[in-house]
Protein backbone atom coordinates (compact mmCIF):
# COMPACT_ATOMS: atom_id res chain seq x y z
CA UNK A 1 0.00 0.00 0.00
CA UNK A 2 2.86 2.42 0.76
CA UNK A 3 4.33 1.71 -2.69
CA UNK A 4 1.05 2.75 -4.34
CA UNK A 5 1.01 6.01 -2.36
CA UNK A 6 4.65 6.69 -3.25
CA UNK A 7 3.98 6.05 -6.95
CA UNK A 8 0.92 8.30 -6.83
CA UNK A 9 2.99 11.05 -5.21
CA UNK A 10 5.78 10.73 -7.80
CA UNK A 11 3.23 10.77 -10.62
CA UNK A 12 1.78 14.00 -9.26
CA UNK A 13 5.26 15.50 -8.93
CA UNK A 14 6.08 14.83 -12.58
CA UNK A 15 2.60 15.86 -13.72
CA UNK A 16 3.16 19.17 -11.91
CA UNK A 17 6.21 19.70 -14.14
CA UNK A 18 4.07 19.03 -17.22
CA UNK A 19 1.47 21.47 -15.87
CA UNK A 20 4.18 24.14 -15.51
CA UNK A 21 5.08 23.60 -19.17
CA UNK A 22 1.40 23.87 -20.12
CA UNK A 23 1.15 27.16 -18.22
CA UNK A 24 4.16 28.50 -20.11
CA UNK A 25 2.42 27.55 -23.33
CA UNK A 26 -0.78 29.28 -22.29
CA UNK A 27 1.12 32.49 -21.51
CA UNK A 28 2.77 32.25 -24.95
CA UNK A 29 -0.62 31.92 -26.66
CA UNK A 30 -0.40 28.18 -27.27
CA UNK A 31 -2.91 25.47 -26.38
CA UNK A 32 -2.13 24.68 -22.72
CA UNK A 33 -0.73 21.20 -23.06
CA UNK A 34 2.54 20.23 -21.45
CA UNK A 35 4.57 17.04 -21.38
CA UNK A 36 7.41 15.72 -19.27
CA UNK A 37 9.52 12.65 -20.08
CA UNK A 38 11.09 10.82 -17.15
CA UNK A 39 13.74 8.11 -17.17
CA UNK A 40 14.88 6.36 -14.00
CA UNK A 41 13.14 8.95 -11.85
CA UNK A 42 14.91 11.87 -13.55
CA UNK A 43 13.34 14.45 -15.86
CA UNK A 44 14.83 14.24 -19.34
CA UNK A 45 12.84 17.08 -20.89
CA UNK A 46 9.62 19.01 -20.40
CA UNK A 47 7.99 21.15 -23.11
CA UNK A 48 4.67 22.69 -24.11
CA UNK A 49 2.64 22.69 -27.32
CA UNK A 50 4.09 25.00 -29.97
CA UNK A 51 1.73 24.54 -32.92
CA UNK A 52 1.09 28.29 -33.24
CA UNK A 53 4.60 29.66 -32.70
CA UNK A 54 6.21 27.02 -34.91
CA UNK A 55 3.39 27.03 -37.49
CA UNK A 56 3.56 23.25 -37.23
CA UNK A 57 0.39 21.27 -36.60
CA UNK A 58 2.54 18.36 -35.38
CA UNK A 59 4.30 20.43 -32.67
CA UNK A 60 2.26 18.86 -29.88
CA UNK A 61 3.95 18.74 -26.49
CA UNK A 62 4.36 14.97 -26.67
CA UNK A 63 5.97 15.03 -30.13
CA UNK A 64 8.32 17.85 -29.13
CA UNK A 65 9.34 16.00 -25.95
CA UNK A 66 9.95 12.74 -27.84
CA UNK A 67 12.07 14.53 -30.44
CA UNK A 68 14.16 16.34 -27.84
CA UNK A 69 14.54 13.27 -25.61
CA UNK A 70 15.82 11.23 -28.56
CA UNK A 71 18.38 13.95 -29.25
CA UNK A 72 19.48 14.26 -25.62
CA UNK A 73 19.64 10.52 -25.01
CA UNK A 74 21.09 9.92 -28.50
CA UNK A 75 18.77 7.06 -29.35
CA UNK A 76 15.49 6.43 -31.15
CA UNK A 77 13.78 4.26 -28.60
CA UNK A 78 12.71 5.48 -25.19
CA UNK A 79 11.93 2.23 -23.42
CA UNK A 80 12.16 2.57 -19.68
CA UNK A 81 10.71 6.09 -19.84
CA UNK A 82 7.41 7.48 -18.62
CA UNK A 83 5.60 10.27 -20.42
CA UNK A 84 3.50 12.66 -18.35
CA UNK A 85 1.14 14.83 -20.36
CA UNK A 86 -1.57 17.20 -19.20
CA UNK A 87 -4.08 15.97 -21.81
CA UNK A 88 -4.61 12.41 -23.03
CA UNK A 89 -2.51 11.90 -26.17
CA UNK A 90 -4.24 12.25 -29.52
CA UNK A 91 -3.87 9.37 -32.01
CA UNK A 92 -0.82 11.02 -33.63
CA UNK A 93 0.96 11.42 -30.29
CA UNK A 94 0.01 7.96 -29.10
CA UNK A 95 1.46 6.56 -32.35
CA UNK A 96 4.69 8.48 -31.71
CA UNK A 97 4.81 6.93 -28.22
CA UNK A 98 4.42 3.50 -29.80
CA UNK A 99 7.24 4.08 -32.31
CA UNK A 100 9.48 5.50 -29.57
CA UNK A 101 8.75 2.40 -27.42
CA UNK A 102 7.50 4.46 -24.49
CA UNK A 103 5.85 1.88 -22.24
CA UNK A 104 3.80 4.18 -20.00
CA UNK A 105 1.83 7.39 -20.47
CA UNK A 106 0.24 9.18 -17.52
CA UNK A 107 -2.15 11.98 -18.42
CA UNK A 108 -4.35 14.53 -16.70
CA UNK A 109 -7.42 15.67 -18.64
CA UNK A 110 -9.12 13.39 -21.11
CA UNK A 111 -9.05 14.08 -24.82
CA UNK A 112 -12.82 14.54 -24.55
CA UNK A 113 -12.12 17.49 -22.21
CA UNK A 114 -9.98 19.09 -24.92
CA UNK A 115 -12.65 18.32 -27.50
CA UNK A 116 -15.22 20.12 -25.32
CA UNK A 117 -13.11 23.27 -25.71
CA UNK A 118 -11.97 22.96 -29.34
CA UNK A 119 -14.72 20.87 -30.91
CA UNK A 120 -12.14 19.47 -33.29
CA UNK A 121 -10.22 16.70 -31.52
CA UNK A 122 -10.05 13.22 -33.01
CA UNK A 123 -11.43 11.22 -30.09
CA UNK A 124 -10.97 7.46 -30.53
CA UNK A 125 -11.11 4.58 -28.03
CA UNK A 126 -7.32 4.55 -27.78
CA UNK A 127 -6.84 2.11 -24.93
CA UNK A 128 -9.07 -0.46 -26.60
CA UNK A 129 -7.43 -0.07 -29.99
CA UNK A 130 -3.96 -0.48 -28.49
CA UNK A 131 -4.90 -3.52 -26.45
CA UNK A 132 -6.51 -5.20 -29.44
CA UNK A 133 -3.41 -4.80 -31.58
CA UNK A 134 -0.80 -6.08 -29.16
CA UNK A 135 0.70 -2.71 -28.22
CA UNK A 136 2.07 -2.42 -24.73
CA UNK A 137 1.59 1.22 -23.78
CA UNK A 138 0.05 1.47 -20.34
CA UNK A 139 -2.28 4.49 -20.22
CA UNK A 140 -3.18 5.97 -16.84
CA UNK A 141 -5.52 8.96 -16.72
CA UNK A 142 -6.87 11.51 -14.31
CA UNK A 143 -3.55 12.46 -12.70
CA UNK A 144 -4.17 16.04 -11.55
CA UNK A 145 -7.09 16.12 -14.00
CA UNK A 146 -8.81 19.09 -12.34
CA UNK A 147 -5.69 21.25 -12.77
CA UNK A 148 -5.31 20.20 -16.40
CA UNK A 149 -8.99 20.86 -17.12
CA UNK A 150 -8.78 24.27 -15.47
CA UNK A 151 -6.02 25.28 -17.89
CA UNK A 152 -8.11 24.09 -20.85
CA UNK A 153 -11.11 26.03 -19.60
CA UNK A 154 -9.00 29.15 -19.07
CA UNK A 155 -7.66 28.85 -22.62
CA UNK A 156 -11.12 28.21 -24.03
CA UNK A 157 -12.48 31.28 -22.27
CA UNK A 158 -9.63 33.51 -23.46
CA UNK A 159 -9.05 32.15 -26.94
CA UNK A 160 -10.58 33.91 -29.92
CA UNK A 161 -9.09 31.74 -32.65
CA UNK A 162 -7.43 28.33 -32.52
Amino acid sequence: MAEIALTHSLNERFMAVALDAARRGLVAGEPPVGACLVKDGEIVVSLNNAVISELDITAHAEIRVIREACRRLRKLELSGCQLFVTVEPCPMCLSACHYAAIPEVIYGAQLADMHAVTGSELVLPQADSLANRGHNIRLTGDCLRAESRALLEQWGGNSVAR
